[in-house]
C-alpha cells in the first residue's frame, strides 16, 4: 500500500534512521515544521495546504484542483 511517512522537523533524523534500520531506504517521508501539537488548526491547515502538492507528487498522483471534486 502507497504511504507517505509525515514527520515534524526534529523528528527527520529518527524517521530517516529508522527506514534505513528496517530495510525501507526508499520510503517516503515528508518533513512539516515543529511542532504538530499544540499548533492553532489554521497554522496547521495552512501548513498542509503548502505541502498538499508535494504529498501527491510523492504517491506519483497530480493535486486535485479546486474544480474537481
Amino acid at each position: 500500500m502507497p504511504t507517505v511517512v509525515i514527520a515534524s522537523a526534529d523528528f527527520e533524523e529518527f524517521s530517516l534512521t529508522s527506514a534505513q534500520t528496517l530495510g525501507l531506504a526508499e520510503a517516503r517521508i515528508l518533513t512539516v515544521p515543529h511542532p504538530i501539537g499544540g499548533v492553532p488548526n489554521d497554522v496547521l491547515r495552512q501548513r498542509a495546504e503548502d505541502r498538499v502538492e508535494l504529498v501527491m507528487s510523492m504517491f506519483g498522483e497530480a493535486a486535485p484542483s479546486e474544480n474537481e471534486g
